[in-house]
């Protein structure tokens, strides 16, 4: 064998043997027969296999009990009882019947096996004592939806220990047991009684504990998947409930439109795949710059992008950054072209101006904004040139002592007729 050969089997051989480790066994038993079940069931059905499996452990003290302590006398004890190890280690076999199904087998095995031990000895034996845990037992494998079921072992377990404080007293009278070896059966029955207590309050509060766990990431999740859909202040006025509506006049804000040149007819050459992992690449960086300039995202639409400055919350410099953003994008333009070989020009359009800006929808909420510097931004961009910033009059006189123009000249612009229109060139040194 090669030393490579060897360091790749080292671990398996490691791995093999960890799977064994008693933890490893105990986690194997207790997912024993509850594979394709949702997985509320499968929390159930792995306390009934691990019940289960503890009643029959616990079977084996008593039954050395009766075999070491007077076999002559106790043998049809032990013919009687005996079994119950088997009974109850098949439990996990009955699941492939319902969720439900290995459950209700437990608690009739628990139930007949009880009154067989109560029968046999009586209650000076504590014996009886058994049908406690196991009624607050049925709330774990039955689960809160089952409560009548729940509630009908219950009861079957009340009777049965009436049964054995009133009818049974003392043990059968075909088995000859001296008051001794009762002594003996209750202090061993007291401790394993007081195990059982502690299993099933330990196993309730650990699936209370899983279930907050797993409620908080629940929680957590929908925070951060609602502030992704939204702006972090408009989705914490949701959250606090603060209005059922949000709808904000904003005064003075900048729109940003970019849109990829001559996308479509080069997506239809490209795989599924590949359309998507160049837009998510283009766009990664458009939402990288948009960070860095503390802009907001409105949307995608296509290859299309649209950002917004100066909303939810106003800020003075809003213009400025939008238009620094631009910018940024014919950068990045540059940069993913060098990458993929091939040019990958844009088109951008600004405006600056009042603007309604709000969250529209129940289903797949969406943060939006709707004004003429949205429209005329949109008319900038549709009208523009690959790889020019486009603007009016309005934002360039808003920037012309910080940006450089270059006056493209007067143009039709659907919507709005005649506009003199600039290109925004970059920085004044």
């Amino acid at each position: 064998m090669s030393t490579q050969e060897l360091e790749i089997s080292l671990p398996r051989a490691r791995q093999a043997g960890s799977s064994w480790h008693p933890r490893s066994l105990l986690r194997m038993v207790a997912a024993c027969g509850t594979e394709g079940y949702p997985p509320h069931a499968r929390r159930r059905m792995t306390v009934t296999n691990v019940g289960s499996l503890l009643a029959s452990v616990m079977s084996l003290p008593y039954i050395l009990l009766y075999a070491l302590y007077d076999f002559d006398a106790l043998w049809p004890a032990l013919l009687l009882l005996s079994p119950q190890m088997v009974v109850y280690a098949a439990t996990p076999l009955f699941h492939r019947f319902g969720s439900s199904a290995a459950a209700l087998y437990f608690s009739a095995m628990w139930l007949a096996f009880g009154l067989g031990y109560c029968f046999l000895f009586g209650r000076e034996s504590g014996l009886h004592l058994f049908f406690l845990p196991g009624v607050a037992a049925t709330m774990l494998i039955f689960g809160a939806e089952r409560l009548a079921v729940s509630a009908v072992v219950a009861a079957f377990a009340l009777a049965a220990f009436l049964v054995t404080e009133i009818f049974l007293p003392a043990p059968a009278r075909f088995l000859d047991v001296d008051p001794a070896f009762l002594d003996v059966l209750f202090f061993l029955t007291v401790p394993l009684v007081f195990l059982l207590i502690f299993t099933t309050v330990f196993f309730a509060f650990q699936e209370a504990s899983r279930a907050e766990v797993a409620l908080e990431k629940e929680h957590r999740f929908s925070e951060r998947l609602l502030e992704d859909m939204l702006p972090r202040s408009v989705a914490l006025r949701l959250k606090h409930r603060e209005t059922a509506t949000v709808a904000d006049n904003i005064e003075s804000a900048t729109i940003l439109f970019a849109d990829i040149v001559n996308f479509t007819p080069r997506a239809a050459k490209w795989q599924p795949q590949d359309v998507v992992t160049f837009l998510s690449r283009v766009f990664s960086s458009f939402d990288d710059l948009a960070a860095a300039y503390g802009l907001e995202k409105i949307k995608t639409i296509g290859d299309a992008y649209m950002v917004a400055g100066g909303l939810p919350e106003p800020r003075a410099d809003h213009a400025e950054s939008v238009a620094s953003m631009a910018l940024g994008i014919l950068e990045c333009c540059r940069e993913i072209s060098a990458q993929y070989g091939e040019t990958v020009e844009v088109r951008i359009g600004l405006d600056s101006g009042p603007v309604v800006a709000g969250v529209i929808g129940s289903n797949k909420m969406l943060y939006d904004v709707w004004g003429d510097a949205v429209n005329t931004a949109a008319r900038m961009e549709s009208h523009g040139i690959p790889g020019r910033i486009q603007v009016g009059d309005h934002l360039k006189s808003m920037l012309e002592d910080r940006f450089d123009f270059e006056l493209r000249g007067e143009i039709e612009v659907k919507g709005k007729g005649p506009m003199r229109v600039w290109f925004l060139n970059g920085r004044k040194s």
